[in-house]
């Protein structure tokens, strides 16, 4: 049985999103794959643990992606104002606004900000510069391109900071408009949507991405080791967000068989690391649907009709039974329409076959992304990408590096302004302004 952690002696903003990742993380992961709990040392952090997905919220409205107000800069008449090439927001350092890593003539900056006293806010900063920005491919070939800030903000309730939740997860966020005006009281920023900011609190796991990140420590785990642990890659993950990267993961299964609510595929194609059938982007060729043969959920596609399908490989009530990787194995009806792939409206409910042919080195082409819809991802697993299990994985996929090297390199480096990445910014910047709900200035690409 899942272990989820107890209340313990918390303070009122703390008690509020715990109460809420109660009754939602722990619900949905313990028939997934278990809530965390227990303790973990320094010699051994994850003995006791088991992690799960950092939950990020799905884009496609006009909100921003933290669930903070959409605040994108327009001009007197509406139209948004292009960033041109070369130009790139600027920090200066400040007692209260001190830079820990990097240049202030660095064309990214990272703002990290410890609100109310977050427990290991130290360690986890230290952490993602030292072990993530400077050791992960391809970041760590970019060290000069970026700078990290540290500052302090306080009071939770008066930034309208709580809970927030979706399908995968529960976490928090705050109002950005005031989070913003916050930092611009101690940061010198001449645009505040030209830097990426990270804000820590004590409100136990999560992480939730947009134009501000918000991610949860927790004053209960014993130390810092464990807290790494716990967060391991869990910044880079969601900065990738920021980049134009997704999340890899699935939402679940739904017990009567439809199709898990996700992002919708024409938008979540745009994404660097999602593709459609054959994952064009990365791979040169595909085998047709008839060669869908090998994995526990091929059989779907042969089903017409919906109680054959939503019946293969569940239980009596529902429940997805999952392969020997742990992978759901099911199918999923589709009342509207046929999937363009299989050619059918019974589709497995998570991908694990490459159909992939001559795709570039360690990346494939699997079936479903982005919470779950009729996408194609790069890799197959959790330890197969950071953008897809944080915590589980060691590096980005090969699919996922490309895309970020593409971006840093022609928003925020000497190339910006070349021909070579004419028409990437262009495209990059229509898809910041379409699908991006993340952030609206990322570099020298975006909106001021």
């Amino acid at each position: 049985m899942a272990k989820c952690p107890h209340l313990g002696n918390l303070n009122p903003f703390k008690m509020r999103f715990r109460t809420f990742w109660l009754s939602g993380l722990c619900i949905f992961f313990t028939l997934a794959i278990g809530c965390g709990g227990g303790g973990g040392g320094s010699e051994d952090p994850g003995a006791d643990l088991t992690q799960v997905p950092p939950p990020s919220n799905a884009p496609g409205n006009a909100q921003s992606g933290s669930g903070g107000a959409s605040d994108t800069p327009t001009d007197t008449s509406g139209s948004l104002q292009t960033v041109q090439p070369g130009d790139y927001a600027r920090v200066s350092t400040t007692p209260s606004c001190p830079l820990v890593a990097g240049s202030e003539a660095a064309e990214f900056k990272l703002l990290f900000a410890n609100l109310d006293g977050a427990p290991y806010f130290d360690e986890i900063v230290d952490d993602a510069v030292h072990n993530q920005f400077q050791k992960l491919a391809p970041l760590k070939d970019y060290t000069a391109n970026f700078a990290f800030y540290r500052l302090d903000l306080s009071g939770a309730d008066a930034l309208g900071c709580e809970a927030t939740g979706n399908s995968s997860g529960a976490s928090f966020a705050c109002n950005d408009e005031r989070v913003h005006q916050a930092i611009l009281e101690q940061c010198e920023v001449d645009d505040i949507h030209g830097v990426i900011k990270v804000v820590i609190a004590d409100t136990g796991y999560g992480a939730s991405g947009g134009e501000i990140i918000y991610l949860g420590s927790d004053s209960q785990w014993p130390d810092a080791d464990t807290a790494l642990f716990n967060l391991k890659n869990l910044v880079v993950h969601e900065v990738g967000h920021n980049f134009g990267l997704a999340d890899l993961y699935d939402g679940g299964t739904n017990t009567d068989g439809s199709p898990v609510t996700g992002w919708p595929s024409e938008l979540s194609r745009e994404w660097g690391n999602l593709d459609g059938p054959g994952c064009e982007k990365w791979c040169n060729s595909y085998k047709p649907a008839s060669e869908y043969t090998l994995s526990a959920s091929a059989a779907c596609n042969t089903f017409d009709s919906r109680d054959a399908c939503v019946s293969h490989n569940r239980s009596e009530s529902g429940e997805c039974k999952t392969d020997d990787g742990g992978t759901v194995s099911c199918c999923t009806w589709s009342e509207d329409a046929e999937d363009e792939y299989f050619g059918s409206q019974c589709t497995p409910a998570w991908g694990t076959e490459d159909i992939g042919l001559d795709c570039m080195e360690g990346a494939g082409c699997y079936y479903g992304g982005a919470y779950g819809n009729n996408s194609w991802r790069p890799v197959k697993s959790w330890p197969d990408s950071i953008m897809y299990g944080a915590g589980q994985s060691e590096a980005f996929d090969s699919v996922s590096q490309q895309a970020l090297s593409e971006v840093i390199r022609c928003c925020g480096s000497s190339d910006d302004s070349t021909a070579s990445c004419a028409s990437f910014r262009e495209e990059y910047v229509a898809f910041m302004k379409d699908s991006q709900p993340y952030k609206d200035r990322l570099g020298s690409c975006g909106f001021n």
